[in-house]
Parts: C-alpha cells; structure tokens; sequence
C-alpha cells in the first residue's frame, strides 16, 4: 500500500489526547473510515489492523513523537517496527502478500531512509535503501542505540525485506492525531459539538476493544457494527430536549476500588443495609454522574446554575417521598424505611432544564447530595455517621 509519502505485535503508547493513548485514536479513525464490511483491531496484528472483507490487512504501528523524531536515521522507533514487521513475515503471523504496513507518526516529522523506503515500491530500490543503511553505517564512528533491530533488518533476506519495504508506507501529516477525526465529524456535528463527540466515539471504540479483552477474546470490531451505535449515539446527541451521557462505563475494578475506601454515600447506604449490587450501581451512577456534570458545564451545554435548581427539585422529592414513607410505614425499623426512601428515589429521572438526562444520572445526583449530607437515607443518618458507625 504505497501513497505518495506525506511526510510520509504491540510496541508502544503515548498522549494524551482527549484523555486517550494514541492507538485508541487511530482505531476510533479506522472504524469511522474504512469499508463497512471490513473490521478493525486493536493490539492483535499490531497497534491498529484494518482487516479487509477481501482477506487483505493493513497493519499500523502508531508512534507519538512529541519530544523525539520517531522517523530521524538512527530511530530506535523506526528500526524497532521495521524488525517487528520482518519477525512477524518470518514467522508466518502475517501474509505479507496480503498485507501493507504503515508506519503512523504525530506530531509531522521526516527521516531520509524512512522517506527512502516510504518510494521504494521496486526490488532494485530496496536493494538501493539497503545499500544506503550500509553506507550511513560505515561512516558512524560508534553503531547507533538501535544497532539490534537495524542488524535484523541486514541479516533478512533480499526478500524478507522486499516483502515488508515493498509494501510499507509512512504517515506523518498530523501534528494532532484528532484532526483527522475531526475532518470526519465536522460535515455532520455542530461545530462545538465535535470535540465531546470526538472524545466519546474513542471512549466507545477503547470500550469495545476492552469488552473484547476483558473475555480474552482478540479485540476486533466490525466497522458496520460500530458505526450504526456511533450513528444512533450522534442522532440522539443532536435531539432537543435530551442530554446525553459522555462519561465512560466504570469498570468492576473502579468501583470495588471506591467501596473499599467508603465515602459517606456508600456508608449511608450500609446504614440502611443496601445490597451489594446497589452499592455497585449507585458507585457506577455516582462517578458517571460527576463526569457528565464537569463535562456538560465545560462544553456549556448546561448552566452551571442550573445544577443547584435541579439539586433542589431533588430535595423536594425526597422531603415529600420521605413524609410519605414514614406515615405509611410508621411501625417499619428504621433501616427499612430508609432503604424504601432510597429505593423510591433511586428510580426517578429528573429532568434538567426541561430535557431529559440519562439514565444513570439522578441516581447519581442523589449519591452525590448524600455524599455532602445534604440528605439522608436512614432517618438518623447525621448522629450514626457523626458517631462513626461502622458496619
């Protein structure tokens, strides 16, 4: 796959960019761009693969160059991933008749010999760019840092190095890896909107390749799959009257990690004997709600004003759903008539400037008001949490 040179399995990862490592930047890319009948993988051929429905790959190292030239003569970077290409040839993981190699590089940065293979599409001009890293060497008083991976490449043979050169092209035309995405979203995003919508198609294609990863299975996505829940996503963003979630899914690690420590809302919800399914889903609520709210504010699509007055609508329910509760359940423990309360506010959605708000997100706004005991669920939550209590 030989373009005209634009400044131009698992090695390395940098950022951040939105939040997110490079590879997770150019996967997002490919699913937004390639063929609908293709699928793209993340760390399973190398960084990115874009596995074609006519058998063919394309296999991308990603390099974050920002203090470095990742394609300067003497690149550790650049040998490291032309001797993983020919390890990989020479030991059958790839095809190199069905395969092209792209070397992808950010910020913009240029090499003589990474520029000399990027042309090199003919026998005789491998043998050229073969005879020139002899050259270049000989003349090194000391070998460089990167002698290992540049003897792989003089120890293969004329064609082990045909089959990787031949086929190998360099990118570097981005100084910021999200333009490009960017140039992909901006004909159907409104313009404020296409740095939030860039962050959460990254954070949905990380989270599919993590899905994938997390059950131990080779982390690919088919493109037509992605792109129909990124359209639905995008169409429900661009709705009036609704508010969507950016916050990424908390996983079973983050929040055992935030019950272990016991902030006051999961202490209040031991005190009127939560389950642990509701301890885990009001953790999952609680930070995916702080996260929508610092989001939406940034991007201004809520008033930080507004919060406060949503913050009261949730107090007057859970005055009036609290009265209620203690009349008809008078002669219940008071455990149970805070855990009624809890149950009976954890199911409302409050709208939020007169537009819907995701699911998740009163249920994490009431965590987050118990959490500053603005209120409480056990009628004697302040004296037990004042005493210490411990469950």
């Amino acid at each position: 796959m030989k373009s005209s040179q634009s400044h131009s399995v698992k090695h390395s990862a940098a950022g951040p960019y939105l939040g997110f490592s490079l590879q997770p930047v150019r996967l997002c890319y490919y699913l937004l761009c390639s063929p609908s009948d293709a699928s793209v993988s993340l760390e399973h051929l190398d960084d990115v693969a874009v596995h074609y429905a006519d058998g063919t790959v394309l296999v991308e190292q990603c390099k974050s160059a920002l203090s470095h030239n990742a394609l300067s003569d003497w690149s550790g970077d650049l040998w490291k991933t032309i001797a993983n290409w020919l390890r990989a040839v020479q030991t059958k993981k790839i095809d190199s008749k069905k395969t092209s190699f792209q070397l992808y590089v950010t910020p913009i940065r240029t090499g003589k010999i990474s520029s000399a293979m990027h042309a090199a599409t003919s026998a005789e001009a491998v043998l050229s760019v073969t005879k020139s890293v002899k050259e270049k060497l000989a003349k090194k008083a000391e070998p460089p840092k990167c002698m290992e991976f540049v003897q792989h490449f003089l120890v293969a043979t004329d064609d082990e190095r045909r089959a990787v050169v031949q086929r190998m092209s360099v990118l570097s035309d981005d100084d910021d890896p999200l333009d490009a995405l960017r140039a992909l979203l901006t004909p159907t995003v409104p313009n404020q909107s296409v740095d939030i919508i860039c962050e959460a198609a990254i954070g949905m294609a990380k989270e599919w390749a993590d899905r994938c990863i997390r059950r131990n299975l080779p982390a690919t996505i088919h493109v037509a799959e992605f792109r129909r829940n990124f359209h639905a996503f995008v169409q429900r963003n661009n709705l009036v009257g609704y508010l969507p979630s950016f916050s990424a899914v908390v996983t079973p690690d983050q929040a055992a990690a935030v019950l272990i420590s016991r902030p006051t809302f999961v202490r209040q919800l031991e005190l009127v004997g939560a389950t642990q399914e509701q301890q885990v889903r009001a953790v999952s609520d609680f930070l995916r709600t702080s996260a929508d709210k610092a989001k939406w504010a940034e991007q201004g699509f809520v008033f930080e004003g507004s919060f406060a007055e949503w913050e009261d609508s949730l107090m007057r329910r859970h005055s009036a759903i609290r009265g209620e509760v203690n009349d008809l359940y008078a002669d219940k423990a008071e455990a149970v008539r805070g855990r009624t309360i809890y149950n009976r506010c954890s199911g409302l959605d409050v709208q939020l400037d007169s537009r819907t708000v995701p699911g998740h997100f009163t249920h994490g706004g009431y965590n987050d008001l118990a959490d500053r005991l603005e209120l409480g669920w056990h009628p004697q939550y302040q004296a037990l949490l004042k005493g210490g209590d411990k469950k």
